[in-house]
């Protein structure tokens, strides 16, 4: 499978769906949220400025995962208010940041401890926490930032006044539970040698950053 190609006829896809946002707000005399069109054109520069940022490679099952998680999340759930329209959709992109972001813990911890060629197969332990902590703390950071947000411009994204912590807890707990399955799916893989699909982009990125490594 050419994940090279998907990953560019994804970015295809996703730069059409920002010109769709566009016209269809515009058509509906929504000028403000016609904006939010060409802003999710700037997802597209998240992995290569955070492999420049940080000077790694992503490997492209990751940068995969990173544009549809953006996609399903800005695109679809605040442009066109899946997040509004489909109840559980919301808790379902958590659920998945939850999977993304401990994914994306286990390609940090490599990099933090600078090991050549990268072993997964030592500090288990370890690993799964820095991991698992660092997706439960972008988490938080985001409700953070959503409160923030309603208490500047008044759009209560978190349904704050009629759900109280409601929606929040739901939120995290989401998270929560696709950071242990991710952190399961690794403990599975690299403790007992049977590798998941959902590994698969740390595997991609430790060949993409250490040729020489597992």
């Amino acid at each position: 499978m050419d994940l090279k190609r998907i990953y560019r006829w994804e970015m295809v896809l996703v730069s059409l769906f920002g010109v769709y946002i566009t016209a269809k707000h515009l058509v509906n005399a929504q000028p403000f949220l016609a904006l939010l069109g060409p802003t999710s054109l700037l997802f597209l520069l998240i992995p290569p400025a955070a492999e420049r940022l940080f000077r790694m490679r992503l490997g492209y099952p990751l940068k995969l995962w990173v544009l549809t998680f953006s996609y399903m999340g800005f695109s679809l759930g605040t442009a066109l208010r899946w997040f509004d329209r489909f109840g559980p959709y919301d808790n379902i992109n958590h659920f998945l940041s939850g999977i993304l972001f401990t994914m994306i813990g286990f390609c940090l911890f490599a990099r933090v401890r600078e090991e050549k060629p990268v072993d997964r197969s030592r500090e288990l332990l370890l690993q799964i926490s820095y991991a698992f902590c660092f997706s439960m703390f972008v988490a938080v950071i985001w409700e953070i930032f959503e409160y923030t947000g309603f208490q500047l411009t008044g759009h209560d994204s978190q349904h704050t006044l009629t759900t109280g912590v409601n929606d929040t807890m739901e939120d995290i707990i989401a998270c929560f539970l696709g950071s242990a399955v991710m952190a399961l799916a690794y403990a599975r893989s690299y403790g007992k040698g049977r590798y998941s699909w959902l590994c698969a982009p740390i595997r991609a990125f430790d060949r993409a950053n250490h040729p020489d490594g597992q």
